[in-house]
């Protein structure tokens, strides 16, 4: 920032100093009307000017940019509240499965108690419906 000042003070500068060196009369042509002044003002005008239409579209670019930005950021919000929810879904599909897989490890851990209260009656037996 403090860059650009100083090279826009030199700038300045430079078309100072060129305006006072050439401070003659000059004739400006308008469509309606002709004019005498001084080439001095005519530079400082044109200068001015210059200056005051790079800082408006400056300006418009910085609001656009900051117009995309708070939507970009809005955007990233919902896409992080979404990435949430997902992540939660995955947690509780784990327990889930962990529950599941307990109940399955419980209920074979009880049909092996079973088994060895009651060796004579086999898998195959129990099957046909003989025990």
């Amino acid at each position: 920032m403090q860059a650009g000042f100083i090279i826009s003070l030199v700038f300045a500068i430079i078309v100072a100093v060129f305006a006072l060196r050439n401070g003659n009369n000059v004739n400006i042509d308008f469509l309606f009307a002709k004019v005498q002044v001084s080439q001095a003002i005519v530079i400082f005008v044109s200068a001015a000017l210059g200056a005051i239409i790079v800082t408006v579209l400056g300006l418009v670019r910085h609001v656009k940019l900051s117009i995309k930005i708070k939507e970009q950021n809005k955007q990233i919000s919902c896409l992080e509240n979404e990435k949430q929810l997902l992540e939660n879904k995955v947690e509780d599909m784990i327990t889930k499965e962990t529950v599941n897989n307990d109940k399955i490890i419980d209920e074979d851990n009880e049909k092996k108690v079973e088994q060895e209260k009651n060796p004579d009656v086999s898998e195959n037996d129990k099957f046909i419906g003989i025990e």
